[in-house]
């Protein structure tokens, strides 16, 4: 088990959630937001594509001590609107996945731990608005093999 299996599993968890969700683009067309783990892609200025709506999965830390191990994650979430109601787009997301995740919050090799932290900026680009959804995993620790005791006494 890797942080990448970790990050993988919960994407298709999210696609799955919101797969009837649908959010305007620029075009004014009606589609399912990308998921992605890690980054939107670049353009060919090396800046990072504005392709709304989106749902970005980016690892952020991990950490293991002697009786556990933790994955942190940070769930970008952006959409267009060309009103002032953006906001409400992202918070409808937010709470479609923190619902979702709460009534699970057990999954195959790791555990959603509360709480949820789920942040809208004050600042929006506009016609861009963009939302974060922080979350600790609780993952399984490799064990040590062989006789010795795996940490000091």
């Amino acid at each position: 088990m890797t942080i990448y299996n970790v990050l993988n599993n919960f994407k298709k968890f999210i696609e799955e959630v919101a797969l009837n969700e649908r959010l305007l683009t620029k075009t004014n067309q009606s589609k399912m937001p990308q998921i992605k783990l890690g980054y939107l892609e670049d353009n060919e200025y090396g800046e990072e594509k504005e392709d709304f709506p989106y749902i970005v999965i980016r690892y952020l830390k991990d950490q293991v001590s002697e009786e556990s191990a933790t994955v942190n994650i940070k769930v970008l979430f952006g959409v267009y609107s060309e009103d002032s109601e953006g906001w409400m787009d992202i918070l409808h997301c937010m709470e479609l996945i923190k619902r979702e995740i709460l009534k699970k919050q057990n999954f195959d090799f790791y555990t959603v731990e509360l709480p949820i932290k789920c942040t809208i900026p004050e600042e929006h680009p506009f016609p861009n608005y963009v939302g974060m959804m922080e979350l600790e995993l609780t993952v399984p620790r490799i064990e040590m093999e062989g006789d010795e005791e795996p940490w000091p006494v």
